[in-house]
């Protein structure tokens, strides 16, 4: 298996061309998490406490083991690969990604002492930069809603190519309400695009080839409480 590459300039995004969408969500991020009123303690709060409340779920659902390679799109502060390699007891170095300058700032505090080690970059799921099957497992937790149809696509085609051989995409997203109007509100809070349906996942994965498709259930504390979550297999 090749091994992860990590850019020059430990990820910085300064030469990333983002597409509207993207720089939309960056800028949300960066507003909103690198503030300094409550909103931003109260949004900082709900992150951090990510890594207790998905990490059992997300180690259940990949089957994860000690020498899995791990990668997650759309890391934040990183708190679901930090709590999860110290409860899997990692042998290998987790990586996150994410277009929030203020997410990844947060996230490395304190990595040096780390080990093994956790690698946390600014970059766009859109040009993601690693090496072909350097990956057992790669997350996508609450991302899929900032991704428009082709984008989605494109992100999940990448992530195949990141995957070795039989490696698993675990999957999460907020389930769409059958109310329009409270869709709305959660995709304008969020800044976000599209809330999918299960079937709309379900048809795009297949679509670029993943099999072994398998729901199971993820619970969060704070609204909008319901979720969709996937379990696939590369190919």
């Amino acid at each position: 298996m090749e091994r992860p590459h990590k850019p020059d300039g430990s990820g910085s995004a300064g030469g990333l061309r983002l597409s509207e969408s993207e720089a939309t969500a960056q800028a949300f991020y960066d507003r909103w998490i690198g503030g300094t009123g409550l909103r931003s303690r109260l949004g900082r709060t709900v992150f951090s406490l990510s890594g207790t409340v998905y990490s059992g779920p997300f180690i259940q659902a990949a089957a994860l083991r000690p020498e899995d390679r791990v990668m997650e799109i759309g890391s934040g502060l990183g708190e679901i690969l930090t709590a999860s390699q110290r409860r899997i007891g990692a042998e290998q170095p987790y990586f996150g990604i994410d277009l929030s300058y203020q997410m990844v700032r947060r996230a490395r505090r304190g990595l040096e002492s780390r080990r093994p080690s956790l690698h946390f970059l600014v970059a766009s799921a859109l040009q993601m930069p690693f090496r072909r099957q350097c990956f057992d497992v790669v997350l996508l937790s609450h991302v899929v809603k900032y991704l428009t149809d082709p984008q989605l696509r494109q992100v999940l085609a990448q992530v195949k190519e990141l995957l070795r051989p039989g490696g698993r995409l675990i999957l999460w997203e907020f389930r769409p309400y059958a109310w329009g109007a409270i869709n709305r509100i959660i995709l304008r809070g969020s800044g976000s695009h599209k809330l999918r349906s299960a079937p709309e996942l379900v048809s795009l994965l297949q679509e670029q080839g993943y099999r072994n498709l398998q729901p199971f259930r993820i619970h969060t504390p704070w609204p909008p409480f319901r979720n969709l979550a996937y379990r696939a297999q590369a190919g």
